[in-house]
């Protein structure tokens, strides 16, 4: 714990010495918020009447750099919108703070949501703030809070939404729908949701994810999805170099890892599918098994992150919770290599990007560690069971 909590104060410093001395003492943020620079961007941008900008990365990049001045300490190199229309809709109610109040409501909203989803999971009050504390102070917690990014969200939609599978699926697919605000987070929903027969979950998600459609063309007008959903097609048939530079390679997906230590870029991009075939098997295995649905939570958080095309250090929050949820459901006490890994899941942001630091290129390691040990037996487990279907 003590050189964990020294890895977090290191972190957390940076984001402190950022804007007054960026890159003095850790990799060069440039500023805060440079992530939000591009969520705020766009809804304002849609606001104020030139929503096509969003969707010319070039231009966009531009927009920002001339926005931002004042914050930046050096130009960004490429920042495009990449999200679907429905995420505007989230942005909405955080327009009208500027931009250094919408950032900072946006993390202490979404960091609020995620602790309200994970007291499901903590037996009382004192278990729950614990928790919440070892997920809000993890360097990855603290690169999402630099960067302005959505991770606190991600993590309380999902912890939330499964969390409420069970007793009330309806809502449950409701909360599990929005995820589609980040396309490669949601993918293994409904695969999830089928495995475990959810099918009234499953026709919710599907709903809350139209309604999210329906409510942005009808705000913002359905140009911008005329726009995006050919820009995204042509985006997978044949990416755009600039994005796989500056944006893919500085996260940690199998991809950017594969290319880093040598690979041919196609036999990579085959090792990511693979990568995500392998993350929707175990998915399907666990959520048909007897497993509680904690140890379900946090296989499916584990296999989001391999599967995803594109994460960054940031995501490393939803393997942290994964890791927190495995060691709650071993049996006490538990042995030193069980703290070790989680020590090793919790220091990894540190050593991102891969592009950077070669040692990260192991990022893919985790998920599949974690994923076999919690499919794996281990005797008595204290998680919630789920319950078995009469007959």
């Amino acid at each position: 714990m003590i050189p964990a909590l020294a890895m977090s104060f290191y972190i957390w410093l940076i984001l402190v010495t950022t804007i007054p001395y960026p890159g003095k003492i850790g990799l060069d943020y440039n500023t805060l918020g440079t992530d939000w620079m591009v969520f705020y961007g766009a809804i304002r941008s849609v606001l104020d009447g030139n929503a096509p900008l969003i969707f010319d990365g070039d231009r966009f990049t531009d927009f920002i750099n001339t926005a931002f001045a004042g914050w930046l300490s050096a130009p960004l190199e490429f920042r495009p919108w990449a999200y679907p229309p429905s995420f505007l809709l989230m942005l909405l109610p955080f327009a009208p703070l500027g931009f250094f109040g919408s950032y900072v409501a946006f993390q202490i909203v979404t960091a609020a949501a995620l602790a309200v989803a994970l007291r499901a999971f903590a037996a009382n009050s004192l278990t729950s703030g614990a928790l919440f504390a070892a997920v809000l102070i993890c360097p990855a917690s603290a690169i999402n809070a630099i960067n302005g990014q959505a991770v606190f969200l991600v993590a309380a939609l999902i912890v939330g939404g499964f969390a409420l599978l069970e007793r009330r699926p309806y809502l449950a697919g409701l909360v599990l729908g929005l995820l589609t605000f980040k396309p490669q987070f949601c993918i293994l929903v409904p695969i999830a949701l089928v495995a475990a027969g959810q099918w009234r979950a499953l026709l919710a998600s599907g709903l809350s994810a139209l309604a999210m459609m329906i409510a942005s063309g009808l705000i913002f007008g359905w140009d911008l999805w005329l726009r995006w959903l050919p820009l995204i097609i042509e985006n997978l048939v044949s990416p755009n170099e600039k994005w796989i530079e500056y944006g893919r390679m500085w996260g940690h997906s199998v991809y950017t890892c594969a290319v880093l230590i040598g690979v041919p870029q196609r036999l990579a991009s085959w090792a990511q599918l693979l990568a995500t075939l392998g993350a929707a098997i175990s998915v399907v295995i666990a959520f048909r098994s007897r497993l509680g649905i904690r140890e379900k939570i946090a296989i499916f958080l584990a296999a989001t992150v391999l599967a995803a095309p594109h994460s960054g250090p940031y995501d490393g929050t939803l393997l942290v919770i994964a890791a927190a949820f495995w060691l709650m459901a071993r049996a006490a006490p538990l042995p030193l290599w069980c703290w070790t890994l989680a020590f090793m899941v919790w220091l990894l942001p540190i050593l991102s990007p891969p592009l950077v630091f070669p040692v990260g290129r192991t990022a893919p390691l985790f998920p599949v560690l974690l994923i076999g040990l919690l499919l794996r037996p281990a005797g008595p487990v204290e998680g919630v069971k789920a319950p078995v279907p009469a007959g």
